[in-house]
């Protein structure tokens, strides 16, 4: 027998307490997916509603990736009665052989393992949406239940339990589960045609209860993508009859690109055509490369980005900016935008002074000023691109910023400084719209500055040159304004000091009929004017009456 060495969790937690027994025992290791059940909020940001819309824009948004390929050019999106959300495409399918290194399938691989997938420079994506090869097995792992077909030859499927695979007797989450399963094979499919379906059950266990898909929503996503992926067709269906509204089936199509999506977010009176202005360049990084002998070993790669922007601008005042890496919105921007925004606040400058529509004395426009009544739709497409975090809403590929505004420099200045008659009459109307901006800002920002420095004028004491007098009663005093301190001097021995003030002003001051109000506040003279005649008419029990006069 042997003895017991275990400490009581009594013994523990009193240790515990002042930290003398903290060690190894304490850690805890979360293996495969219970990191993903145990901290969903770093894979899909919350588990409130914008997180199960998350996990549809993950399945989807692998559908979608075929299509950037060329594989795929129709995806369905089903919202089903019982709560179930059903993605289907005819892209290739996901791999149903055999993985060497796990000897599972690659169905099983795809939905299990994290960081798996084929977007991480095997060639199978030039360039795609999902990166970090989490996408798929963060929804299994986060779902009660989840249907995969996969139509390869024949129609191979498999489901899941909160992330581990087997067969369910029956339909709906709740139906007896037995996680022996495997991928099985079903009926054989027509030649040629491939595709996955992905169907799931969001886990109750870990989404709040008020958490739901929203319709609306998912109509702008699929607006959205198939502006970005010309020929894609996407199919909304929804079957859940909610409120009695009865079902509802939407198709979005365009041809036209994000040409055809910039004219689509535009609301006011264009000032010009849509333009569009592509190009891309190329970068240099250092990434880890699986090697033939199954090693990361660190190497500098060759990278191609492009840049493809439509933007026109409008009569109105808001800016609407949207950008894109690889399909995939970045709502609040990143590396790309910012070299965007430059790009134009620096062409509009260049060309503004080439052509003389900016006076010497003016300061450059700000990017505010280039971007009123912009709307522009801003994508980029590379392989490998670096986001902040899985949510993916900013780029920080350091790179994109130079290549994209170096591209949209060259472009717009071509259309700025175009011969063309109808172009160069558009430029000429962007260029003065962004000038009537620049000047708008600086007129309100020095009125701002006027009614600051009168409020202060009012408010403050009264000039230290000012001799007042006694008297009180704002009916009875005057107020003297003399030329000087030598004036000054002789005008105190003159008068009566009991209701006459006197104020000392240097020789002829400002010409206030020719100067805009912010020059006259600012001038000393016309402000101590302005403090005391003021100062009277504000508050009377306390100061002189205000008159005029004039020293001999």
């Amino acid at each position: 027998m042997t003895a017991d060495t275990s400490v009581p969790s009594s013994a523990l937690l009193t240790a515990d307490r002042d930290g003398s027994n903290y060690t190894a025992r304490h850690l805890l290791v979360l293996e495969g997916l219970e990191a993903v059940r145990k901290r969903p909020g770093m894979y899909i940001g919350s588990t409130d509603s914008r997180g199960l819309m998350h996990c549809l824009w993950e399945i989807i948004d692998n559908s979608v990736d075929e299509a950037l390929g060329g594989y795929c050019d129709h995806i369905d999106v089903i919202l089903h009665d019982d709560g179930s959300v059903e993605v289907q495409d005819n892209g290739r399918g996901i791999p149903v052989d055999v993985e060497p290194k796990t000897g599972l399938s690659g169905v099983e691989v795809v939905m299990t393992k994290l960081h798996a997938g084929g977007k991480f420079g095997g060639g199978s994506y030039a360039a795609s949406g999902g990166l970090h090869g989490v996408g798929a097995s963060v929804v299994n792992a986060l779902s009660a239940r989840l249907d995969v077909e996969v139509d390869r030859g024949v129609t191979h499927a498999l489901s899941f339990r909160r992330g581990v695979p087997g067969i369910f007797t029956e339909s709906g989450p709740d139906s007896p589960f037995d996680p022996s399963g495997g991928l099985r094979k079903g009926k054989r499919v027509p030649k040629g045609r491939t595709g996955t379906r992905v169907r799931y059950w969001a886990d109750r266990q870990i989404f709040l209860k008020d958490a739901k898909l929203s319709l609306e929503t998912l109509h702008q996503r699929a607006r959205q993508t198939a502006f970005l992926v010309p020929g894609l067709t996407i199919v909304v269906r929804d079957e859940r009859d909610l409120e009695g509204v009865g079902k509802s089936e939407e198709t979005f199509r365009f041809d036209g690109g994000i040409s055809e999506f910039c004219e689509f977010l535009a609301q006011d009176k264009a000032v010009c055509d849509v333009l569009r202005l592509t190009g891309q360049g190329t970068f240099k990084e250092t990434v880890p490369v699986l090697d033939d002998r199954g090693h990361m070993t660190p190497t500098e790669v060759t990278r191609e980005l492009g840049v493809d922007v439509a933007l026109r601008w409008g009569t109105g005042y808001d800016t609407t900016l949207k950008s894109f890496v690889n399909i995939i919105a970045t709502p609040k921007g990143g590396t790309h935008v910012s070299g965007f925004e430059q790009a134009i606040a620096k062409t509009v400058n260049e060309v503004l002074r080439s052509a003389k529509m900016l006076r010497v004395a003016e300061d450059d426009i700000v990017k505010d000023d280039a971007l009123e009544g912009l709307t522009a739709v801003v994508t980029v497409r590379l392989a490998e691109p670096q986001f902040e975090g899985q949510t993916k809403e900013v780029l920080g590929t350091s790179a994109a910023r130079r290549i994209v505004a170096n591209v949209v420099a060259k472009e717009l200045k071509a259309f700025l400084t175009s011969t063309k008659r109808d172009a160069k009459a558009q430029a000429r109307a962007v260029l003065e719209k962004a000038v009537a901006a620049a000047r708008t800002r600086i007129a309100a920002r020095q009125h701002k500055d006027a009614q600051r420095r009168k409020t202060a004028l009012e408010s403050s004491s009264l000039p230290a040159k000012l001799a007042d007098c006694r008297s009180d009663d704002v009916e009875r005093s005057e107020l003297f304004i003399v030329e000087g301190d030598s004036a000054l001097g002789t005008a105190k021995l003159a008068r009566n000091s009991e209701f006459q003030a006197l104020l000392p002003i240097r020789g002829k001051i400002l010409n206030v009929q020719k100067s805009s109000v912010s020059d006259m506040l600012k001038n000393a003279e016309c402000g101590a004017i302005i403090q005391v005649i003021g100062r009277a008419r504000a508050a009377p029990s306390t100061s002189t009456r205000p008159a005029t006069g004039r020293s001999s």
